[in-house]
């Protein structure tokens, strides 16, 4: 397959890099920021993980059946699309807030967006991206590849950033974001 004869492998390749790239920015260095910017201890770190776990479980089924009804119409994956374009501001402005404050109820909130945006959300956006391969004639492990290099590639620059300020890395996070749902 050559790259350029593929209209939908190019878009959801470059799809799949942003989202990473954008999952990346703030979920990487994640327990750094727990501790060293918020300060929390480990068993509140546990709650917050777990809180997560549960929220995505929850929501894992919901994307399931919509997605199924859907197919390949596109309604889920821009809701999931304008969740990521916020979560730079949810995170500075909502959940570091709601977790300084009550680890449980910001630990909730988390789950359902974060959840909602991510954890839950890559599968939906892997199961689309998986359809589309099968009726444009690519493979998915091709496109999906674009996702890992996206990870790489924020992670690299991450770390860098949360030593400067933690919140440029949640800004770039919704910054690629809203180039993923351009």
């Amino acid at each position: 397959m050559i790259f350029g004869k593929n209209r939908n492998y190019i878009l959801l390749s470059a799809t799949l890099f942003f989202f990473f790239v954008t999952w990346s920015f703030w979920f990487s260095l994640f327990p750094i920021w727990l501790s060293q910017h918020l300060g929390l201890d480990g068993a509140n770190t546990g709650i917050i993980y777990s809180l997560n776990a549960i929220g995505a479980l929850c929501l894992q089924p919901l994307y399931g059946y919509l997605q199924d009804r859907l197919g390949l119409k596109k309604h889920l994956m821009w809701f999931i699309a304008s969740l990521l374009v916020f979560v730079g501001p949810f995170i500075i402005f909502v959940y570091g807030p709601l977790l300084q404050t009550s680890i449980v109820l910001g630990a909730a909130v988390g789950a359902v967006y974060l959840g909602a945006a991510f954890f839950a959300g890559v599968g939906a956006i892997e199961t689309y991206v998986e359809r589309v391969g099968r009726v444009s004639s690519f493979e998915f492990g091709r496109a999906r590849m674009w996702g890992s290099l996206g990870w790489a590639f924020a992670t690299f620059f991450a770390g860098t950033f949360i030593n400067i300020n933690p919140n440029i890395n949640f800004w770039l996070a919704s910054l690629s974001a809203i180039v993923a749902a351009s």
